[in-house]
């Protein structure tokens, strides 16, 4: 079966943000999580990148957003090295529950 980029699209923006949020440590990238799941069809995107290289790709964008979040924050001050962490498991979760659900068949 062909991979259909469309098809991930939609389950990254049905299912990312609930798995975004399920991970440990998710109510720490919660203002994140529609940036999150942009950049993880953004990366896919890629043509030729590896996994890796895709993650790294989406987790960049995520530093980003914590950079121009605390430069504009009032009150709440997102700690960079800990996004990047929870992030991290995040995008393997959300990336994760899409292989699950791809890989799986209709009941006859």
């Amino acid at each position: 079966m062909a991979f259909d980029f469309g098809k991930f699209i939609a389950l990254v923006n049905l299912l990312g943000p609930a798995v975004l949020l399920n991970v440990k440590g998710g109510e720490k990238i919660a203002p994140l999580v529609a940036v999150i799941t942009s950049a993880i069809g953004e990366a896919q995107a890629i043509k030729g990148a590896t996994g890796a290289e895709k993650k790294a790709h989406v987790l960049a964008i995520a530093a980003a957003a914590v950079t121009v979040a605390n430069s504009s924050a009032k009150g709440v001050v997102l700690d960079p090295e800990e996004v990047q962490a929870v992030a991290g498991d995040g995008i393997d979760a959300v990336v994760g529950t899409i292989h699950i659900v791809q890989g799986t068949k209709k009941a006859a």
